[in-house]
């Protein structure tokens, strides 16, 4: 545990000016509890990333609510906007209007649908640009993207790179799209600290999603950087981990709150994949299973149960 406090300790002149500015002077050990809660009293929200599919939303949905009984807040679909058709579209925003449910759609033009060759690269460095918008060009259809859904009725953006999250903050403030349009930052654009957290939040990020693999004392230590709700995985795909962390629910709600606990993606090999009915209904399995331990092991948690004027629920 590092200490914090000590003058003669061997980083003391480096934590010190850290805390003269506002950031924490280290990962948080102590794992305070967080008082801070939602606008309508909830310590959490049950948030179902990377469903990508207008008809696996909807079976989703039915399965979870319905028949589990347990209440998703946010839903995720991470493929692109540019890659499904207005109808399509409107399937996933009449669901969000039906149960009260956030929408957030994933911009589509980045670097994985582009002709550049470094995302291909089987090393950690080449994969970096692999979810960055490259170029202008990509730019402008990005920002055309968000005008697209967000006259559809949407009102949740999930974006992965820090400059369309400037860009949308900018269109959001000159009026070019509503001022109910949430912005989401990504973890693929790959932030593990509570310095670029609190960047995030400065350009205009209304919730931040944290990386999966992030241990209590760093959840910790962003959550006292930024007022904002944070994003955590419960579980996640494969190709990012495939970290199941659900015994870690409860102690995220307690360090991190306000917070997203992201769940349902852990039976899925990768990000941004078609779902099927038959996966639809895998995830849907895995969110009651989450939801069944926060109850066992946190029944005093709060859940938000019915959608707040903070949220992205489409118009």
């Amino acid at each position: 545990m590092p200490d914090t406090a000590n003058p003669t300790s061997a980083f003391h002149e480096s934590r010190a000016f850290l805390a003269k500015h506002g950031y924490p002077a280290g990962d948080i050990w102590e794992r305070p509890t967080s008082p801070a809660r939602f606008p309508d009293g909830a310590h959490f929200r049950i948030e179902v990333p990377t469903v990508n599919s207008a008809d696996a939303v909807a079976t989703l949905v039915r399965v979870v609510e319905e028949e589990a009984g347990v209440k998703i807040n946010r839903i995720d679909q991470t493929q692109g906007i540019m890659r499904f058709s207005d109808k399509e579209h409107q399937a996933y925003l009449d669901v969000g209007r039906k149960h009260n449910i956030e929408i957030f759609f994933a911009l589509g033009p980045r670097g994985i649908y582009d002709i550049g060759a470094q995302k291909m690269v089987n090393s950690v460095w080449g994969h970096a640009c692999a979810l960055r918008t490259r170029g202008m060009d990509q730019i402008v259809h990005a920002m055309e993207d968000v005008k697209r859904i967000v006259r559809l009725g949407g009102r949740g953006l999930l974006i992965s790179d820090e400059g369309m999250l400037i860009l949308a903050h900018k269109m959001r403030a000159d009026g070019v799209i509503p001022p109910d349009v949430k912005l989401m930052a990504s973890a693929h654009m790959g932030h593990n600290n509570p310095v670029t957290f609190r960047m995030l939040e400065s350009l205009g990020a209304d919730t931040i999603a944290t990386q999966r693999d992030l241990d209590f004392s760093i959840l910790a230590a962003m959550r006292a950087a930024v007022k904002i709700p944070l994003h955590v995985h419960i579980d996640n795909p494969q190709a990012t981990g495939g970290f199941i962390r659900v015994y870690d629910a409860p102690e995220m709600i307690r360090i991190c709150a306000p917070v997203y606990l992201k769940t349902g993606s852990s039976v899925l090999e990768r990000h941004g994949m078609t779902i099927s009915d038959e996966l639809a209904l895998a995830m849907a399995r895995q969110v009651a299973v989450s939801m069944e331990t926060i109850r066992r092991y946190m029944p005093e948690a709060v859940q938000t149960a019915k959608a707040g004027k903070d949220m992205a629920v489409p118009v």
